[in-house]
């Protein structure tokens, strides 16, 4: 029991004397020229442990676990230039960062990062001083450039354009203010279905009903003009709070939208998504329309902004009707 116990004194107090002699040699200086480092300084003078790597005019200051005189482990780095500021943080590998991420602040104001999983680029940000925003993900070039995935455009009117990429190039662009085809978000057995143009006695104008579910009535039915040289979906002012007090089910995409009507006066238009509405046997999902800001405007228009929804539409002047393809 002795001889154990003697043992487990010395193997604490060799540990002891060994810790402090790695503190003591961790806590070296050494400057030649410009370059001073500080921490674990091996017999060749180069760091290997825990060490600060740093130029003497501040540009350059880099921390953490060395082997070698490489850093190899956790660490930080930052560079400090006239125009940018560039802090690395992560997980290092002969001086290169392997997991962790990059973040550059310009004087300027705008702000890039990227981030790296297992030694390359997996997604980046961009921010501008006015606040808009770039985003990837997926494969890139080692220049940072998208090569396989999707590139996001935050505007600072909160719209939002999504490119894809293959090989670096685009191959469909998609914003999230307009209509698109899918198929999957047109519920319905019919592959085509026919609907009657409505129109009115001594007036040419052209009309479609929906039905718009609401929390209180399941069967909410509006009218709506088809324009053809209209790009847009629009609600007018009152059928729109009418809706909402009937509750209406929809996403506020808190994007504003300027638009020209025949007359040529702009008009405002906050942008929604209408989580459901029905146009004869379809039942049609998460459809994007724009909704009249003014109090005085008034009609309800369906133009392309709807029809972009659909595989394809058909318009007969003769028959008076519209035919929609699932």
């Amino acid at each position: 029991m002795k001889k154990i116990i003697l043992s487990s004194l010395f193997l604490v107090l060799f540990n002891f004397i060994i810790a402090q002699d790695i503190d003591k040699r961790c806590k070296e200086e050494s400057t030649i020229g410009n370059v001073k480092l500080v921490g674990c300084i091996d017999v060749e003078g180069k760091l290997h442990g825990y060490g600060t790597y740093a130029l003497t005019d501040g540009s350059l200051i880099i921390k953490g676990m060395w082997r070698r005189g490489k850093l190899n482990g956790e660490g930080v780095k930052t560079i400090l230039a006239d125009s940018q500021t560039q802090n690395y943080k992560g997980i290092f590998k002969n001086d290169i960062l392997f997991d962790g991420e990059i973040e550059i602040v310009f004087k300027r104001g705008d702000l890039r990062l990227q981030k790296f999983v297992d030694g390359k680029i997996n997604s980046t940000k961009y921010t501008w001083s006015d606040g808009s925003i770039k985003e990837t993900s997926g494969t890139h070039y080692k220049s940072g450039d998208l090569k396989n995935g999707i590139e996001k455009t935050i505007n600072i009117d909160n719209s939002i354009m999504s490119s894809f990429y293959e090989n670096g190039e685009i191959i469909d662009q998609r914003k999230n203010t307009s209509n698109y085809y899918n198929n999957e978000e047109i519920l319905g057995d019919s592959e085509s279905i026919s609907i009657p143009l409505e129109i009115e006695e001594g007036d040419n104008t052209m009309y479609v009903s929906l039905n718009i579910p609401t929390k209180k009535d399941s069967n909410y039915s509006a009218r709506f003009i088809y324009d053809t040289g209209a790009e847009v979906f629009s609600l007018g002012y009152r059928l729109f709070n009418d809706l909402k007090e009937n509750g209406l089910d929809y996403v506020d995409l808190n994007v504003s939208i300027t638009t020209i009507g025949v007359s040529g006066v702009p008009s405002q238009n906050n942008a929604i998504i209408i989580k459901e509405l029905k146009i004869g046997s379809y039942t049609v999902k998460n459809v994007v329309a724009l909704v009249e800001t003014l109090e005085t405007a008034n009609s309800s228009l369906l133009g392309m902004g709807f029809l972009n929804k659909f595989k394809e539409v058909k318009w007969s002047l003769i028959a008076k009707e519209l035919v929609f393809y699932k």
